[in-house]
């Protein structure tokens, strides 16, 4: 079954080659620096890892701002107890004054 996958992958890796290929010497793709990948799809990778390093980066600081929110969570969670049990409030003052 492997042998059959392995073999799959190798076949489908050779077609696009060819088809690179192709394409290349018909001249229906550019390829200025002749490493047998169409510049357009070196110029969509390039688009991409820049997407993709956006994202990531992106989903770090809002990673960053929920560990914060979470820390703070914890910090209140112990005011709960006291409050069910009737004590006064140790942090800010009420607004009411």
């Amino acid at each position: 079954m492997i042998l059959y996958i392995l073999l799959g992958v190798v076949l489908m890796v050779l077609v696009v080659n060819v088809a690179a290929i192709w394409l290349t010497r018909k001249g229906l793709t550019e390829d200025k620096n002749k490493n047998m990948i169409p510049d357009v799809l070196e110029t969509k990778f390039e688009n991409l890892k820049k997407d993709v390093a956006f994202r990531v980066d992106r989903v770090g600081e809002e990673l960053k701002d929920v560990s914060n929110a979470i820390k703070e969570v914890g910090n209140q969670l112990g005011d709960v107890p006291k409050a069910v049990a009737g004590k006064a409030r140790k942090g800010r003052k009420n607004e009411e004054d």
